[in-house]
Formats: C-alpha cells, structure tokens, sequence
C-alpha cells in the first residue's frame, strides 16, 4: 500500500494580519481564517486520509477542528511539529523571549476527546524554552522526518496522514524529508491552508504536489506577511 502525507499550512491567523509589532504569542483565526479552514475540510474529502495531526499553537488547533469533524477523525496533538521559533513574545532580535503556550490542561478543556502528547506538561508544551533558531529548528526537522518515516514506513497497514502546520517550519520539514532530491521552492508564499503532498517511494519521500490552494478561491487566498516567522 503506498504511504504519503499531506503537509498543510494553517489557516489565516490574528498574527498574519498584523505588523510584527502587535503579535502575540498564541493567535487564534480571523474570521477569514475560520472560512479558510471549512473549505479546507471540504477540499480534503478526496483525500483517504487515516490520521490527522496537528503542533499545539491555537491557529492549528483550530484549523484542525473543522477537518476533524467532516472527516470524523480524532486528532492527535503533536508537541514537535510547531513553528520555526516556537511560542514567544517580542519582535526585535536579541529580545525575543520563549513563551509556554498551552498547558495539557487546557488542551484537555479546549479539545476533549484528541489524543495530546506525552510530553506536554502542566505548564505548557513550550515551558523552558526560549525562541528556537533556524538551525535547532533544522534538527527538530531531522526528528519528524525519522518518526514520520518509522511511522509510515512499508510495514504499516495506514496510507495517509495529514499534518497542520506552519509555514516556515513546513519548508524546513520538506528540505529534510527530501533531502538532496531538492524541491520547487523559490521563495513563494504559501498559502494558508495549501496542502503539500508527499509520498514514501521505498525508504525515500518524493514531492507530488507543492502549495495546492484549489479548496480557496482567489478572495480566499491569503499568503504570510513578509519576514513573518510567527505566523
């Protein structure tokens, strides 16, 4: 059986519609962003999927909740796959400062019933950390790209998982699953709620299709801000 899986940017955020100056650390959708994420739901009815994951920043959450429910899915709450930087405070280089995010309580009150990982703590899936660099973020990349390959490697009996995630982090994670075998990016925005898809051809993970948005119409569409690493 052939496995592959969709990476999916989130939906519209308070953040990406915001100068870097006035984000917070954990943004919710817009209203904008909610339509994205029903059309969302609705463009991946043709898709077989049989896993739905997403990070622990409230935009994917609530990205994930629509697809969920047409799908009838339960998703799981993945602490590794959030954005390149992770959750914090601040704007200015050098004074950047890590922020907890949501603790598995309230991951537990907001999303009952989701599977949330292990190693999300009582005061936060961020606690202890401060802002991630882009080369920490690059080994972060390294580690789900071998638990997706364990995960989804020919001896499972599952086809297709689909993860909600971020921009940036969603370019590092394609680089290493890739690897040399390069891939169509130049720089392009992605669209929030473009599905990117991948397959597991014997040992390696081949790009079949980059930034699909054909669930949004043009009105829809919106890209990150430039230099946006916290949207």
């Amino acid at each position: 059986m052939q496995k592959s899986i969709l990476l999916i940017r989130h939906a519209e955020s308070a953040n990406n519609a915001l100068p870097e100056s006035e984000r917070v650390p954990d943004p919710g959708l817009t209203q904008l962003g909610h339509e994205q994420a029903r059309r969302l739901a609705d463009g991946l009815t043709q898709f077989p999927i049989s896993h739905l994951y997403c990070s622990p920043f409230r935009r994917s959450l609530e990205t994930t909740q629509p697809v969920s429910l047409l799908l009838k899915l339960t998703p799981a709450i993945h602490a590794e796959i959030y954005e390149q930087g992770g959750c914090y405070s601040g704007f200015e280089p050098g004074h950047l400062r890590g922020e907890p995010g949501m603790s598995r309580a309230q991951l537990e009150k907001g999303y009952p019933g989701w599977s949330i990982d292990e190693s999300i703590g009582t005061r936060g899936w961020n606690e202890d950390r401060d802002y991630e660099t882009h080369q920490q973020a690059i080994q972060r990349a390294g580690r789900v790209t071998q638990w997706l390959t364990r995960q989804w490697s020919p001896t499972s009996s599952e086809c297709m998982a689909a993860l909600i995630i971020h921009a940036d982090f969603k370019r590092v994670l394609i680089s290493a699953l890739l690897e040399s075998d390069g891939w169509p990016d130049r720089g392009q925005p992605i669209w929030n709620t473009a599905i990117s898809h991948l397959k597991l051809v014997g040992s390696q993970w081949k790009l079949q299709t980059w930034n699909m948005a054909e669930h949004l119409t043009h009105q829809l569409r919106t890209p990150p801000q430039a230099g946006a690493s916290a949207a």
